[in-house]
C-alpha cells in the first residue's frame, strides 16, 4: 500500500517555525538560568535563520524535506504503538468485561427464532416513500 505524500510546506513557512521554536528557547532558557553559551547559541540561530528565512529561504529546502521525512517516519512508527496501546488497554478489557457480564450487544448467539428481523415500534415510513431515491 502506497500513500502519496502531501506537499512539503513553504521553505519561508518552515523558517519561521523554527525562528520561532529557537527564540523561545533562548528567552526560556533565560528565564531557568541555563548557561549563557546555551542561550545566546539560541539568539544567534534564530537570528542566523531570521535572515535566511527572509534573503534565501531555498537554502532551507533540504531541512525543509528532512523534517518532513522524520515527521512520515514518526508517523509510520508511533500510529501503530498508539493504536496498540489503545486496543489492548481500552477496548480489550471492555470487551473482556461485557462477555463476563453476558451481554450480546450484536446478537451473535443462537436464538430459536423464525426471523432475525427486529419489529420496530413504532414502524418506519411506508415503503411506498422510497420509490425513485435518487
Amino acid at each position: 500500500m502506497s500513500i502519496k505524500p502531501a506537499n512539503l510546506p513553504a521553505n519561508r513557512t518552515f523558517g519561521l517555525l523554527f525562528i520561532g521554536v529557537f527564540a523561545v528557547l533562548a528567552v526560556y532558557g533565560l528565564w531557568k538560568d541555563w548557561s549563557a553559551v546555551a542561550v545566546e547559541a539560541f539568539f544567534i540561530i534564530s537570528g542566523v535563520l531570521v535572515a535566511v528565512t527572509l534573503l534565501a529561504p531555498k537554502l532551507l529546502a533540504p531541512f525543509n524535506k528532512a523534517w518532513y521525512q522524520l515527521g512520515l517516519l514518526l508517523g509510520k512508527v508511533v500510529s501503530p504503538i498508539v493504536l496498540g496501546i489503545l486496543f489492548f488497554i481500552v477496548i480489550t478489557p471492555v470487551a473482556l468485561a461485557m462477555r463476563l457480564a453476558g451481554r450480546d450487544a450484536l446478537k451473535l448467539r443462537k436464538q430459536n427464532v423464525n426471523s432475525h428481523w427486529i419489529d420496530r415500534k413504532p414502524p418506519g415510513p411506508e415503503p411506498e416513500s422510497f420509490k425513485e431515491q435518487f
